[in-house]
This record gives structure tokens, C-alpha cells and sequence, in this order.
């Protein structure tokens, strides 16, 4: 079905769409949960290295970090487990811990000032790169990042040496985050493209099922709009080919359609002709189902064709082919099957339906649905004549019908002289 998020695909329009939010909180979830590992991991690992270059400070070093370590070990469990309601706060404060740290070592080892400046400034990049925000959330972010880096060094009050910086680490500051917003903005076009291809394919398919029902609606007009035909018509070939693969299926059932059915049928006859064998054909209608319609809507009488479509797939055999053959009929290929076989296989496919139990209030005796069934053998005596065979069946199923219902009745044509396929062509 069309829609406004499909037809036309813009920024708004995938940001109402709730399955694109979902697939973007999914992806952020995965990012914060590795981030949050690599961040415990970083962090681990400098304060391994500042405890062996710098020993004077290790217990303070350590006792300030296991804390962050075990923040972002937090943030990393939350996040696969639970976190993806709370996902843009805890990426939020997973971007606030690598600052943290790096303040802790700038405070307590004053030497080690140079890089821990330059790994401030490379957090804000790192954070949009890995930790892909919404445009406001992610000024809400360096906002609490830059409030974060000057609270501490002001009320740290680390001397008259600071102060006399305070422009140029505000300079730093300013040049880290427009990168960082630069950064961001790269990833929400990277992903409003993304999108807009995704909604894009969604309106290609939704305009593929209107073209097609166009199609069938101007028939009428074929003459008046030739030229507009002409357009149409190689736009259907195009959208034939690419609905290939279930144009020979039933919409409602799965089953195979009148189509498959017809190009299994001459496939079957084309093989019994040449190389001899039997294939049954049964042919099965849902007894009293117009009633069913009448009573419980069509919405139910839906779900009983999807009921008993469901129930000949469990009961059938590997190779049987199951078609839906009109509104309420099926027809089921039954492969090597002769004879002795046809009424018992067709007396368990209607065994299944009833056994079943879907309701059919109006269906007496039985107040369930049931089905009526007529079989007949494709042979090489009538492989030639498949129509003639599926009348057969149908003249078996109104035989069941006439007696009684919810039985199965055969129909055999008799044996008679076989004509090669090559001298009925010759002498049609």
C-alpha cells in the first residue's frame, strides 16, 4: 500500500517511520555496546601504563578509573540487555567517560598535560564517528562535554597558569567540536540517504501493485490511450519479471494458482505420455461454504481457506502438488498413485479437514468444516485429454456431493487404445 513515507521518501518522512527508528536503535545499541567495551578496554589500559611510568600516583590513579572502568562495563551490559529504550542516554554518558579519564590524568600528573589535551580533543570526533546522534541530542552532548572540561578545570582551581590558557584551550575546544559537528552531520546524511533508498524500494513495490491493478481497470480504454498503454505495458513487463517468483501462487492460501497448476499438469501428461505411470487427481470443495460466508463474513470464510490450505500441506506427501483450483476448491497431483491408492489418499486428505475442527455452525451433521471429494487416474489411456480427466474429478466430486458430503467418490475412465502424441498431432 502507498503512503506518504513511500511515495515520497524526504527526511520527515523517515523520521516518522517507526520501522526506520527501530532499525537506527538497533544499530545504535550495537555501537554503544562495542564503544562501551573499547572505551573500559582504553581506559583499562592507560591506567596500566600511568601506574608503571608514573608509580607516585597509581593507587590515585587506579581508584579514580575503576569506577569509569566499571561505568562503561555497565553501559556495554545495559545496552545489549536492556538498553535500547535508554539508548541515547547511556551513549551520552559513555562519550562523558573517556573526558573524565583524561582530566584524572591531566590533574593528578600535570607531565602527562600534552597527551591527555590531544585526547580530549579527539573524543568529541570519535564520538560522532562511532556514537551517531540525532543533531540536537548531539549538541545536548558537547554542550555537558565542554561544560564538563572547563567545571573541572575552573573549580579544580588549578592556578594563574590555566587561566591564562583558558582562550586558547577554549579556542581547542571550539575547533574539536565543529569537527565533531561536522562529523555528525556526515553521519545523518549518510543515514537520511540510506533511508530515503529504503522507502524508495518500499514505493517501487507499492506502485508495482497499482500499475498492475491500473492495468486491469483500463482495459476499456485501450484504444483512447495507445500511447499511454505502450508506457504501461513495458513498465509491467519489467514488474512481471521481477514478481517471477510468486506469480504462480495463491495470494490468500500459499498454494499453487491456476497457473502453476496448468504448467505442472502439462509437464505430468507430457511424462505419463512418453514414459507410462499413474497420477491421481483430486479434486475437493468445502461443503455448505457459501453458507459460512453468509453467516460469519468473508473475513472468516478467508480464514477457513487458509485453515484447510494449511491443513493439506501437513497431511500431503513429498511431490504431491496442491493448487487452489477456484473460490472454494482445491486440487491435489498425486504422483504415482494408481487406482488401490486414490480412495484412501483422498479419504485422508477430507479425515484431516474435519478433523481439524474449524467451526461451521451452518454444516450438518458435523458443525465443522468439511470438504467433498472426487478423484480420478491420469494414465496413458487419457494423458492426452487433461481436460477431459479434470472433468472426470469434477463429475466424482458432484457424485460425493449428491451423496451425502464429506466423502470421497472415484471415477475411472475406461482403458482404450492409446494414440502417440506425434500422430494425434499429425492427424489434428
Amino acid at each position: 500500500m502507498l503512503t506518504r513515507a513511500t511515495e515520497q521518501p524526504d527526511a520527515s518522512a523517515a523520521h516518522k517511520d517507526r520501522r526506520l527508528r527501530a532499525v537506527y536503535r538497533r544499530e545504535l545499541q550495537e555501537s554503544v555496546f562495542f564503544s562501551a567495551l573499547v572505551v573500559a578496554i582504553m581506559v583499562a589500559g592507560a591506567t596500566a601504563i600511568m601506574d608503571i611510568v608514573m608509580p607516585g600516583v597509581a593507587v590515585a590513579e587506579t581508584a579514580l578509573n575503576l569506577p569509569l572502568i566499571a561505568a562503561a562495563l555497565a553501559i556495554a551490559y545495559l545496552a545489549r540487555c536492556r538498553g535500547r529504550r535508554y539508548i541515547i542516554p547511556l551513549g551520552m554518558v559513555l562519550g562523558l567517560l573517556p573526558i573524565i579519564s583524561s582530566l584524572d590524568s591531566i590533574v593528578l600528573s600535570p607531565s602527562s598535560e600534552p597527551l591527555a589535551l590531544g585526547t580530549l580533543g579527539l573524543i568529541p570526533l570519535a564520538f560522532a564517528i562511532f556514537v551517531p546522534l540525532e543533531r540536537k541530542q548531539h549538541l545536548t552532548w558537547l554542550l555537558a562535554a565542554n561544560a564538563l572540561f572547563f567545571g573541572c578545570f575552573l573549580i579544580a582551581g588549578l592556578g594563574a597558569s590555566w587561566r591564562n590558557e583558558l582562550t586558547a584551550l577554549a579556542s581547542s575546544a571550539s575547533l574539536a567540536s565543529a569537527l565533531s559537528l561536522g562529523a555528525n552531520e556526515v553521519q545523518l546524511r549518510r543515514r537520511r540517504q540510506m533511508n530515503g533508498q529504503l522507502l524508495a524500494v518500499r514505493g517501487l513495490y507499492g506502485r508495482m501493485k497499482e500499475h498492475e491493478l491500473d492495468l486491469q481497470r483500463q482495459d476499456e480504454f485501450l484504444f483512447m490511450q495507445q500511447e499511454t498503454l505502450v508506457v504501461q505495458q513495458a513498465e509491467l513487463l519489467r514488474l512481471n519479471e521481477e514478481l517471477e517468483s510468486i506469480a504462480r501462487l495463491d495470494a490468500l492460501t500459499g498454494l499453487g494458482n491456476r497457473l502453476r497448476l496448468n504448467e505442472d499438469l502439462a509437464q505430468i501428461a507430457g511424462r505419463i505420455e512418453r514414459n507410462g505411470g499413474t497420477a491421481g487427481l483430486l479434486l475437493m470443495d468445502l461443503d455448505r461454504f457459501k453458507r459460512l460466508n453468509d453467516t460469519l463474513g468473508h473475513l472468516a470464510g478467508d480464514a477457513a481457506l487458509r485453515g484447510v490450505a494449511a491443513v493439506l500441506k501437513h497431511t500431503s506427501r513429498v511431490g504431491d502438488g496442491l493448487y487452489r483450483y477456484g473460490g472454494e476448491e482445491f486440487l491435489i497431483i498425486l504422483h504415482d498413485a494408481d487406482q488401490a491408492v486414490l480412495r484412501i489418499a483422498g479419504q485422508r486428505y477430507l479425515s484431516a479437514i474435519q478433523a481439524a475442527g474449524m467451526p461451521h455452525g451452518d454444516n450438518h451433521p458435523w458443525g465443522v468444516v468439511t470438504a467433498s471429494a472426487g478423484v480420478t487416474e491420469l494414465s496413458q489411456a487419457n494423458c492426452l485429454d487433461v481436460d477431459g480427466a479434470l472433468h472426470l474429478a469434477d463429475e466424482a466430486l458432484y457424485r460425493a456431493k449428491d451423496r451425502g458430503r464429506n466423502r470421497c467418490e472415484v471415477v475411472i475412465q475406461q482403458a482404450g487404445p492409446v494414440i502417440p502424441l506425434d500422430q494425434q498431432r499429425a492427424a489434428s
